[in-house]
């Protein structure tokens, strides 16, 4: 599955878990509504994904 979002960067591994990272190193990965939104968006999609059983939130 690809996953398309302005500021974040996904990678899914067959492993079984995913990395997401916060990508607007202009605002130094501030929150704004924006990335609020895809982050929402992406927590929606793993939460109905039974393959990701581990997420890493860096940035």
């Amino acid at each position: 599955m690809t996953d398309t979002y302005a500021n974040l960067l996904i990678e899914r591994h067959a492993d079984g878990y995913a990395v997401v990272t916060l990508n607007r190193p202009e605002a130094l990965n501030a929150l704004n509504s924006a990335l609020f939104a895809d982050l929402a968006a992406f927590l929606d999609s793993v939460e109905q994904d039974d393959s990701v059983r581990c997420l890493i939130l860096t940035g």
